[in-house]
């Protein structure tokens, strides 16, 4: 039986790139050199989530005052792998697989390059705001033996992308997505269809079958409910684009008001994205993060009311983005989107490249 909106059938395999890895060390948080962190939804500007404010349908077929420097939001970490792209036929062009971003993105200078029609308007949604952007229509764009039709693509600048575009949730919702952390590797398979990305993938290992049960977002994402942070229930979802876990004030009082002392502020980080807008992260540890039955102890994290968080409707719920510092403790994470679970394998021992908070 045909696959909507894809096209192709077999085993497909080709090689990949990496799109950089992150050095997760104490003094990052201490003003990068604009190649450090990503609060969070993937790309530089604080736009990489890419989230159309009006519905799109999917592919027919397939505060200042700080004691700190400003953090500058930019893309640079392990989790983004690079996928070999054909637009219209022509390429390959190297997109990068991103579960934080709702729709797949193209660059300006690839969009005008192929002479992409233009269409609408549409509003994205970004870190710290919301924007209006142009976008392109997109006839074929084809992962190795997948073809999918007819998208509508927002357009930003290829500096902003960190690459020729973004793969987003409207093309990955139809996978299951597994990070091989170790060998900064990644699959995509499709009804026995896969596409593999990056180190080079152990066929033949064992993969838990079990995982947690997620519940879809407004615009593809995986939402987690069995996560607690210090004993608070938590919603979570993951953003492979981000370089740092970050909490949302809801849950950063839901935890202070469960602890004697009131919790564990260190200080305060400005951060911003290259169009100017701007928020203060609180820098803090939280004693006892759990993930469904997996326990990942103390954690470094940071806590900030993101654009993100009110547009998926949980600005006064406790939630959680859950980065690559996280996804980096474990050996494997798997998102099957068709089966609605997320799996966390192989818990790994928690190393010094680990964000330290001094004085905590």
């Amino acid at each position: 039986m045909p696959i909507p909106g894809a096209e192709g059938a077999g085993l497909v395999t080709v090689r990949l790139k990496t799109a950089g890895e992150a050095a997760l060390g104490a003094s990052d948080f201490q003003g990068l050199d604009r190649r450090g962190l990503i609060a969070g939804l993937t790309a530089a500007v604080g736009v990489g989530v890419a989230w159309p404010a009006d519905a799109q349908d999917g592919p027919q077929e397939p505060e200042p005052g700080l004691d700190t420097q400003p953090i500058q939001l930019l893309a640079n970490l392990f989790t983004r792998v690079g996928a070999a792209v054909f637009i219209n036929n022509r390429g390959p062009f190297t997109f990068v697989i991103d579960t934080g971003a709702g729709t797949t993105s193209i660059a300006d200078s690839l969009a005008n390059e192929l002479a992409l029609p233009a269409l609408r308007p549409v509003t994205v949604h970004g870190i710290t705001e919301a924007r209006v952007t142009r976008s392109v229509a997109v006839s074929r764009l084809q992962l190795s033996g997948l073809g999918f039709r007819d998208l509508t693509c927002p357009v930003f600048e290829r500096d902003q992308l960190g690459a020729d575009g973004l793969i987003g949730l409207d093309v990955l919702g139809r996978f299951k997505l597994r990070f091989d952390v170790v060998r900064r590797a990644a699959s995509l398979t499709m009804r026995g269809i896969a596409v593999i990305m990056g180190g080079d993938m152990q066929t033949g290992s064992r993969i838990r079958r079990d995982g947690l049960r997620a519940t879809t977002g407004p615009f593809g994402q995986m939402m987690l409910t069995q996560v607690t942070v210090d004993g608070q229930p938590t919603v979570a979802f993951i953003d492979s684009g981000a370089q740092y876990s970050i909490g949302n004030l809801a849950l950063r009082r839901a935890i202070e008001a469960r602890r004697r002392d009131g919790g564990r502020l260190t200080r305060s980080v400005p951060i911003y994205g290259v169009t100017g807008q701007s928020l203060s992260a609180d820098l803090s540890q939280v004693d006892d993060l759990r993930l469904g039955a997996t326990r990942l102890g103390a954690t470094a994290m940071l806590f900030a009311d993101l654009h993100c968080f009110q547009t998926l409707g949980l600005s006064e719920r406790p939630a959680l983005l859950i980065g690559a510092d996280l996804l980096g403790r474990f050996r494997e994470v798997t998102l099957d989107f068709p089966a609605d679970t997320v799996t966390f394998s192989g818990l790994r021992r928690q190393s010094t490249r680990a964000v330290e908070l001094p004085g905590v």
